[in-house]
């Protein structure tokens, strides 16, 4: 079969997805559809209760509260508010500096339907001027919300291409002013015309012609594989451009006080933001506009253990009598059960008091300064950070309701869906408590990480250590890696097959983030 013949069978490529996008409801809306609890206007609450919450960039696909009294609690991701038009989710600040991280990903196939575009919204409590900015799956900034004519802010996910589908919304507090958790913003979404469709036509038209010579079996389908690669590649190319442009506009839309010309670099004003130097209003535009997300939030974790965590920890000790002289030296390991422990203090009592306050007050924030400056963490691929995420939290839970050490490898899942292998207290909790977000959060990754065990095989389980020094008055990440070979995990993890239409198709050379 020609090219030609394979154009005229593929015109109708698209053409019936023009009206509405077509979904797929996931397993969590399934499972709530069949329950009876799925109905339009439905609130999802942020996530508060898990180890990390909602406070890191890398939490990927968190299910949310629905609350409802009657019907019971419904568990959704965001993408369920792609969906459905009429429901939000529902958050809030607990202080001027706290900031909210949302993933998802478009639930519908962007190739095939490129003439939907996605336009993310956020409504806020009278008075407040919060920003929400997007960013994409490999970590660059996509997005800056304004306030459109209904006094809410808006963006639009770019239609640059068709190959990114996974996103981070952040919310922070846009103006410095006070705010208060009573004061709650909401997330929607709304899904329109995409009036920029002649931008990915190209791919759109490439793929249908790939996917029908592939599946008739034409003996050329791999010339159609080339081209379809070729368009990929220039479409790569025109994403740099099009993300540097929209860079270059936010920058000149500033206002004249706010528009860094100084010399210093993106990865000069970072190295200084990690040092603890606090950058200038001008200095800190710059940086939100043109850096990427992981190399910022990375920094900003390390100003903060330096100084405000590393103060705070000291002016403690010192309400109880010791000095930061006397923590000169020390060393705090957190395991993956959240067992705490201290040497480098040859005081006994000073010790057992650090040990103390550790466990008590600061165990789960030093774990969130830990997996966002460690580079063994941070550099690992998403699958395998959301394994190691899953072990960290699950590990830490059974210990805190059995107060044992339970053995990862010899869990299993039943016939009917629970986790077996759980002792009788853990598993009764697990096993039969109903409409509550934590055990659900535990059950998906239990299950999650029993899959990831049998995949891996003998590799091991990947734990690691939170460990910290302490030096000139403040902590600093001692990074130990894991115990296990990640990498090997990375690649079982990540088989695909090869020799299919899927296996050889290019892939963005950007790194990804989310």
């Amino acid at each position: 079969m020609g090219i030609g013949s394979v154009n005229d069978q593929t015109s109708a490529w698209g053409a019936a997805f023009r009206n509405k996008p077509i979904y797929f409801m996931t397993i969590q809306e399934t499972r709530a559809f069949f329950e009876g609890k799925m109905h339009k206007n439905m609130v999802l609450q942020e996530d508060t209760c898990t180890l990390s919450g909602n406070n890191t960039y890398r939490r990927q696909y968190t299910t949310y509260e629905v609350s409802d009294r009657d019907r019971g609690s419904a568990f959704l991701d965001l993408r369920f508010l792609i969906r459905d038009e009429t429901s939000s989710l529902q958050g809030s600040l607990s202080d001027d500096g706290d900031v909210d991280f949302y993933h998802f990903s478009i639930p519908f196939n962007r190739t095939l339907q490129n003439y939907f575009g996605v336009e993310v919204r956020m409504d806020m409590p009278k008075g407040c001027d919060y920003s929400l900015t997007l960013y994409d799956e490999y970590g660059n900034q996509v997005g800056r919300a304004q306030w459109d004519g209904d006094g809410r802010k808006t963006l639009t996910i770019p239609n640059w291409d068709t190959q990114t589908n996974k996103y981070c919304i952040k919310v922070e507090n846009g103006n410095g002013e006070e705010v208060s958790p009573d004061d709650h913003y909401r997330i929607s979404f709304h899904v329109s015309e995409n009036r920029e469709h002649e931008k990915t036509d190209a791919i759109r038209e490439a793929y249908g012609e790939l996917q029908s010579a592939y599946s008739q079996k034409d003996e050329n389908w791999r010339e159609y594989l080339d081209k379809y690669n070729a368009v990929l590649r220039e479409t790569e190319k025109n994403y740099i451009k099009e993300m540097e442009q929209l860079h270059r506009k936010q920058y000149d839309s500033l206002p004249e006080e706010k528009r860094y010309k100084g010399g210093r670099t993106v990865d000069d004003l970072l190295q200084a933001m990690a040092k603890g130097e606090d950058l200038s209003e001008a200095e800190l535009e710059y940086v939100k506009i043109f850096a990427n997300l992981k190399d910022m939030e990375k920094a900003q974790q390390k100003a903060e253990l330096k100084n405000g965590f590393s103060d705070e920890f000291v002016k403690e000790m010192e309400s109880v009598g010791i000095s930061s002289d006397a923590l000169e030296g020390m060393r705090v390991r957190i395991g993956s059960s959240g067992d705490v422990s201290v040497d480098g203090i040859e005081d006994e009592t000073v010790r057992e008091q650090v040990q103390k306050l550790v466990d008590e007050k600061y165990s789960d924030r030093m774990y969130r300064y830990y997996t966002g400056i460690a580079d063994s963490v941070g550099d690992l691929p998403s699958n395998v950070y959301r394994y190691v995420a899953d072990v960290q939290e699950v590990r830490r839970y059974l210990k805190r309701i059995t107060g044992e050490n339970i053995s990862l490898e010899s869990l299993y899942l039943t016939p009917d869906g629970k986790i077996g292998g759980l002792p009788d207290k853990a598993a009764d909790l697990i096993n039969r408590t109903k409409n509550n977000v934590r055990i659900e959060r535990i059950k998906d990754a239990l299950a999650d990480i029993i899959g990831n065990i049998r995949i891996s095989g003998n590799l091991g389980i990947p734990d690691f250590v939170s460990e910290f020094g302490f030096g000139d008055g403040a902590f600093f990440v001692a990074d130990r890696g894991f115990a296990v070979d990640v990498d090997a995990i990375a690649d079982r993890l990540g088989t695909q097959s090869s020799g299919n239409m899927y296996s050889d198709m290019y892939e963005y050379q950007f790194e990804g983030v989310l």
